[in-house]
């Protein structure tokens, strides 16, 4: 574990050994400890625009004293190689670098559009994930901890329901089909367990809209096949 101080001094020293400036954006419980939300996290989770810029962080990380773990098992689309991240790990914590998607979450420009912060160190530069993209990748786990996390977003953040389902219907056709089913499962397991507020019609129309989906390709026979996986 490691928290937002720790974070920070690591970035620093990617951004003082990367030969040429790399973005990436910041998810999970590393972009929540920049809002204040979480005291410490377990795994610095970073998404690249850019294969080379992936590749720039790992050496550093690699040249840094982190390793990186081979048998990679964790919550993703068994027909898509890049879903799985690249998981280095260090004596106090893991990088996760993931490649334009987290566990079959599409990044794409409305994502960018979205994006709350931007923090510089030297040429490394870290944006963070808007609560609601943090909320929807959180759904697409089984991880005890990200409803944990995703129960104190709901409660610190006053969260664009509209921002939900509208991207919930982009996830349909350019990530899982199947996505607005796995969130609805997700904050139905919110409200039981953890009693946050989730609207009513939110629900609703997340059935709706993958009922809808599913049936489109149910017709044009292209329907996706997911196959959940877990890390140790």
């Amino acid at each position: 574990m490691i928290n937002l101080k720790e974070q920070i001094s690591l970035f620093k020293i990617i951004g003082g050994q990367l030969s040429k400036k790399v973005e990436c954006i910041a998810i999970g419980g590393s972009a929540m400890m920049f809002y204040g939300v979480k005291n410490s996290t377990k795994d610095v989770d970073l998404v690249f625009l850019k294969i080379e810029d992936l590749e720039d962080v790992k050496e550093v990380l690699f040249e840094s004293g982190f390793d990186e773990r081979k048998n990679v098992k964790g919550i993703f689309r068994e027909d898509e190689e890049a879903a799985k991240p690249i998981m280095m790990d260090g004596k106090d914590t893991r990088f996760d670098l993931f490649l334009n998607e987290v566990i079959g979450f599409k990044i794409h420009e409305k994502t960018i559009e979205r994006l709350k912060e931007v923090h510089e160190f030297g040429i490394f530069t870290v944006k963070i994930a808007s609560p609601e993209d943090i909320l929807m990748m959180k759904g697409c786990t089984e991880r005890e901890r990200d409803r944990d996390d995703a129960a104190e977003l709901i409660r610190k953040f006053n969260i664009n329901w509209d921002i939900i389902l509208d991207e919930s219907s982009r996830q349909t056709k350019i990530g899982i089909a199947a996505f607005p089913i796995l969130l609805y499962d997700f904050l139905t397991e919110l409200k039981e367990n953890y009693k946050i507020d989730v609207p009513k019609k939110i629900t609703k129309e997340l059935i709706i809209m993958a009922e809808k989906r599913i049936e489109e390709l149910r017709k044009k026979d292209k329907l996706i096949r997911v196959t959940k996986y877990y890390k140790k």
